[in-house]
């Protein structure tokens, strides 16, 4: 009898350990954009102004990659959403970029993990002003669609511009008709 009360309460003990402790019992997300160091890690950077898409790898935040110094936009946060539609969360970075000792242009680039949730690979730009001084400054996301704010430096003024994934271009295009 009391081998029998024994093999009872290792067997409640067990099951509650893999309850608690998620054990064999559960399974476990997979990986994702929210998982990468992005400050620290090293991936391909879609075209950032005069920046060419190229592997860049980047210690806090910075990096050097031929000619080109890349680094986050300062005190922006990376934004997290699915904006293609295929049910995988992707990542959308400020990013800046310039020659050394020059002004740097700004975009907004997307970036994703590929099937296995682990490697990175980029997505495309979603918005690189034509000239250094009008910079995209913020973005939200509702239902796929990206609203950037863009501001000139020049002028001061300020607008919003729409945009979203479009899987037949492969691209990321202006929906606001502007």
């Amino acid at each position: 009898m009391q081998q029998s009360w024994m093999r009872a309460v290792s067997a409640v003990v067990l099951a509650a350990g893999l309850l608690a402790g998620g054990g064999a019992a559960s399974g476990q997300a997979a990986p994702g954009v929210r998982d990468v160091d992005w400050r620290n890690a090293e991936f391909t950077v879609p075209p950032v102004g005069p920046c060419p898409e190229q592997s860049v790898r980047f210690a806090d935040g910075a990096a050097e990659a031929g000619d080109s110094v890349y680094r986050f936009t300062p005190e922006r946060e990376i934004g997290y959403a699915d904006v293609t539609g295929e049910g995988v969360e992707d990542a959308l970075i400020l990013m800046d970029c310039g020659p050394r000792n020059s002004e740097y242009s700004r975009a907004l680039i997307a970036m994703t993990t590929g099937p296995d949730g682990v490697a990175v690979r980029p997505l495309g730009t979603v918005v690189s002003p034509p000239v250094w001084t009008q910079v995209p400054n913020r973005f939200t996301i509702s239902q796929g669609d990206i609203a950037v704010g863009l501001e000139d430096f020049d002028t001061g003024q300020n607008w919003t511009e729409h945009y979203r994934w479009a899987q037949s271009a492969r691209a990321f295009v202006r929906v606001d008709g502007r």
